[in-house]
């Protein structure tokens, strides 16, 4: 791992869940096209008359660097798609389901997209009446708790203690959140400059340490057991796999992992074996891998078990939906409730004492 320390892992551009529709949307045609038996320059002339905006210059791109020799997967990175999806054209070239993998890919990119716009069409409300209970907040501290406070300073001894408590709740919440904002601010600098230090390997290996989710193990593992799985059905072996993972045009993740993996086997250890060091990877994959090795099918049993990995993962990001919404309305009602008992019961206590 030595030579990929202190080196910069390469930002990734966000992009937007209509932005990820686009790219897969035109990854599923191109690969479409390409199984019908189109070539790669008819397809593009074919996707250059649907195409409009972004995918009229990735066209125009495409066809200009694989005119000048480049691969897809290297065009399309110049375009601007994820990572993971060139990587995984560019595993395309050797175990030769070329049109297969664009047309997953795009696939892919089609799911992400839908599960992103599910995530804010989930979240989009509540974080309106968040928006509107922050300022109401600020508006309450700012001008009503004063007047309140200067007509209850005599009689505040007097107030249930419930209720000064709540007064005051809500009194330094805004101070409470631009502290806590700032704080997370504060914490993203740091985390981003103590990753900026950090290998992609190790990145995720401390991501996975923190984070308890099988979301992250299962999102991996799902990603290099398919990968793995059709190159080594497309007839290649556990070093050839190796050596094409530590390619230039894989991504800086598959490349370190492809050369961690060599330094282990070059000690005298087994494919399984050097998997141990990758936290970010689920356990059975490399129990998987072990017996694969055994039993002379490991591509199938690869294949198998990452379908069972999307299976799972799929669910999880199901329920894990559900039970977003409930939570944070749930947070936004109790937030509701301490405004109306910050406005109310000073009222209520000064009616008593009259």
């Amino acid at each position: 791992m030595g030579i990929f320390q202190k080196k910069p892992i390469s930002g990734t551009s966000l992009r937007t869940s209509n932005h990820l529709y686009k790219q897969g949307v035109f990854l599923n045609r191109m690969g479409r096209l390409l199984s019908e038996g189109f070539s790669m320059n008819e397809s593009l002339h074919f996707l250059q008359t649907l195409s409009k905006s972004d995918s009229a210059s990735w066209v125009t791109i495409i066809r200009n660097e694989v005119t000048e020799g480049s691969s897809l997967s290297a065009a399309l990175h110049k375009c601007g798609f994820p990572d993971q999806t060139c990587t995984q054209l560019y595993f395309a070239l050797y175990h030769g389901n070329f049109a297969q993998a664009i047309t997953r890919s795009g696939k892919q990119l089609v799911k992400q997209s839908e599960k992103r716009k599910k995530a804010a069409g989930i979240i989009q409300y509540p974080l309106m009446l968040i928006g509107f209970i922050i300022i109401m907040l600020f508006t309450m501290r700012y001008v009503l708790i004063p007047h309140i406070e200067q007509i209850t300073s005599i009689q505040s001894q007097e107030m249930p203690l419930s209720t000064r408590v709540i007064v005051k709740m809500v009194y330094h919440s805004p101070i409470g959140m631009l502290i806590v904002g700032c704080l997370a601010v504060i914490g993203w600098i740091v985390i981003n400059i103590v990753n900026s230090n950090r290998t992609p390997v190790e990145k995720w290996n401390g991501v996975s340490k923190w984070i308890k989710s099988p979301l992250l193990k299962l999102y991996w593992s799902q990603y290099f057991s398919y990968e793995w799985g059709q190159l080594i059905k497309g007839s290649c072996s556990l070093l050839e796999v190796v050596t094409i993972m530590k390619s230039k045009q894989s991504s800086d993740l598959v490349r370190e992992i492809g050369h961690c993996i060599e330094q282990e086997m070059l000690k005298g250890k087994s494919f399984s074996d050097a998997l141990e060091s990758f936290a970010f990877l689920n356990d059975e994959i490399k129990e998987v891998v072990r017996q694969g090795e055994t039993s002379g099918k490991l591509g199938y049993e690869l294949e198998l078990y990452s379908f069972s990995c999307e299976e799972d993962f799929d669910r999880k990001i199901e329920q894990l939906m559900t039970w977003i919404q409930p939570i944070v309305f749930t947070g936004v009602a109790l937030l509701i409730v301490a405004i109306y008992a910050a406005l109310m019961l000073p009222t209520f206590s000064i009616m008593d004492t009259l």
